[in-house]
């Protein structure tokens, strides 16, 4: 059985700074807000902060270095645009995904287009 420890958000940085285990740890926050830059220390070891306890600071934060996006940027395909979906998959499908070691990420692009140029064909082939 494994003893789950609650340390403050300080100390589990400092045994992050020291690269000691952080196994088996629960987060206190004591309703501080923590630097962004803690919170991301953090998520990076494993350990999820509420958005409430973060501290982003949008005053202080310079995006001078970050350029305008252009409709150019988007037309050149310099700039892509992501889509995020979330869609039910059931549990067949779901083990043989898991167990065949698809990367849907990769593969559902790429089975979008062909589905697009096969009906734009399709469109353009068939008398209706």
């Amino acid at each position: 059985m494994k003893t789950i420890k609650n340390e403050n958000w300080k100390s589990v940085i400092e045994l992050i700074n020291k690269k000691e285990k952080t196994e088996n740890i629960n987060i206190e926050f004591d309703n501080e807000k923590i630097l962004w830059k803690d919170a991301m220390l953090l998520g990076e070891n494993g350990f999820e902060i509420p958005d409430k306890y973060i501290d982003y600071d949008d005053d202080n934060i310079d995006c001078s270095d970050i350029p305008e996006i252009t409709e150019e940027d988007i037309k050149t395909g310099k700039i892509k645009w992501i889509y995020k979906a979330e869609f039910p998959i059931d549990n067949e499908i779901q083990n043989w995904i898991t167990q065949k070691n698809i990367k849907l990420n990769e593969l559902l692009p790429y089975l979008l287009k062909n589905f697009y140029q096969t009906v734009k064909l399709t469109q353009k082939n068939v008398a209706l």
